[in-house]
């Protein structure tokens, strides 16, 4: 609205109440009256009995009476998925991120704060008792190449350090060890590809062998590693980390590496979201959600997440005030039931029952 229509419709409301001065007189009586609610004690004493009031009657009704499972997927479906996320949601995510892991707070602080010994005992007991899980853990490691590799390179250098330097005849017969490395400096010089065949035959021996070594591996892995054996090392390398402060978990990575992690992470959840999992996930979620308390009294999900007049009137005390004198202030309360006010005493049903009256 220009500034010139504006001033219209205050010329054209002064109008109004110079016509009618007793309307005008009860609406502002009405408007001190709705105001003085708005102070800070009114307002609270006012809340309290209506909360409760409110609250014991919303209790008997059935939480479908208020929504249904539709219409929070829907509310997921507009705000969560179909929204775009604002680039600078992913630009402050990250600089509080930076923020965060920077401070001498965070830097200073060892991990036992963060993880209590006794809360990672207990993790490690509850994955103890999931020894199926633990069995096709050992599966899938020994499956991986890079365990081939390593199970074999490990071998291989164990069985050359073997030949060359440990054997029980060096170790028995003085000079034995010093004649061998002798002897393979010569066969090195005078018959490389004699030396070369001694290690290639180490290798076909390694590969051979690999399958009945894997065997092996994941025998000892799953019989000889005890629950009590795996509990000692584990607690053995926590007593190793729980001292180490945050800061030096972090070496090696700065506010770069920290701020394109959390990219990654936004970009991860830009396609996450859109995915079939997740659609079907949180309708999971809600259709279960309303299967349990759709029909039941809203006061069964209250009690259940031990929402009572008392909590809300805490947090209440806690904003309230501050909203309210923020908006006393900037005249948005007076402008708002100055507005209303005026609709209903201004009417012409109002303004004929008081003509009628007088």
């Amino acid at each position: 609205m220009t500034g010139s229509k504006k001033s219209k419709v205050k010329k054209a409301d002064q109008q109004v109440r110079e016509e009618h001065p007793q309307a005008a007189a009860l609406m502002e009586l009405h408007l001190a009256h709705e105001l003085a609610l708005f102070e800070r004690e009114a307002f609270l004493a006012w809340l309290k009995p209506e909360l409760e009031l409110h609250l014991s009657v919303a209790r008997e009704m059935p939480l479908s009476a208020f929504v249904d499972a539709d219409q929070v997927k829907s509310v997921i479906a507009r705000n969560v998925v179909d929204n775009e996320i604002p680039g600078a949601v992913a630009e402050l995510a990250g600089d509080a991120a930076a923020q965060l892991f920077s401070s001498e707070m965070h830097k200073s602080t060892p991990l036992r704060d963060i993880l209590p010994t006794a809360h990672f005992e207990e993790f490690v007991d509850k994955l103890l008792e999931l020894p199926e899980q633990r069995k096709n853990g050992i599966n899938h490691v020994i499956e991986l190449p890079v365990y081939k590799d390593l199970i074999s390179g490990v071998l291989y250098q164990a069985i050359i350090r073997y030949i060359y330097e440990e054997n029980v005849l060096s170790k028995k017969v003085p000079g034995v060890a010093s004649m061998l490395k002798f002897g393979k400096q010569m066969l090195d010089k005078t018959a490389p590809n004699l030396d070369g065949a001694v290690e290639e035959n180490v290798r076909h021996y390694i590969a051979k062998n690999l399958v009945f070594i894997l065997k092996e591996s994941k025998a000892f892995l799953e019989n000889s590693l005890t629950e009590e054996d795996i509990k000692t090392s584990t607690m053995e390398l926590w007593d190793v980390l729980e001292d180490k402060t945050m800061s030096e978990f972090q070496q090696g990575m700065d506010s770069i590496d920290l701020s394109e992690f959390v990219v990654l992470g936004y970009e991860f959840w830009k396609t996450f979201r859109s995915s079939a999992y997740f659609r079907e996930s949180y309708e999971l979620v809600v259709d279960y959600f309303f299967q349990v308390y759709g029909e039941s009294p809203l006061g069964t999900l209250l009690d259940d997440l031990m929402v009572t007049p008392d909590l809300m009137m805490r947090e209440a005390e806690v904003f309230a005030p501050k909203v309210l004198e923020a908006l006393k202030e900037n005249g948005q309360i007076e402008q708002f039931l100055r507005r209303r006010l005026e609709s209903f005493y201004f009417s012409k049903a109002a303004l004929d029952c008081m003509s009628a009256s007088s």
